[in-house]
């Protein structure tokens, strides 16, 4: 919780409302920026391999666009390979593909890439940091 705004400049505020920090069952609360859009919302980890990997599935008003994720670490040597994955939109024959077409042109898709982008940049820097150990 308290490395949240070290994380990434556009990161506002975290807590963890109930349960261990990214455990199965764990809701936070977080507010941040993406460019324009101000992100603030509950998210849920649906899944979680302590240490490994946790999924996740953002409250409403996102919950509107289906807005959920995960991030993965994979051992490797030397180290290991951060993998963000964050999913918006719907997979509803004909209709999801309208809506999907339609997100694409509301929601700043490119400053999403950007955003994920950097996280993954500063929470490597975080990690190798003695501070953050």
């Amino acid at each position: 919780d308290e490395h949240y705004s070290d994380w990434h400049p556009e990161h506002l505020a975290w807590r963890t409302l109930r349960g261990e920090p990214l455990a199965k069952g764990t809701v936070w609360f977080a507010d941040e920026w993406v460019g324009p859009l101000r992100v603030s919302s509950r998210f849920f980890v649906e899944d979680a391999e302590p240490g490994r990997f946790f999924a996740y599935r953002v409250g409403f008003p996102s919950s509107l666009v289906r807005a959920g994720g995960s991030f993965r670490l994979v051992p490797g040597p030397g180290g290991c390979v951060l993998i963000e994955e964050v999913r918006l939109g719907f997979a509803i024959p004909v209709i999801g593909r309208l809506i999907d077409r339609l997100l694409a042109i509301v929601l700043p898709i490119d400053e999403f890439r950007r955003h994920i982008r950097e996280e993954g940049e500063n929470l490597a820097g975080l990690l190798a940091s003695p501070a953050v150990r």
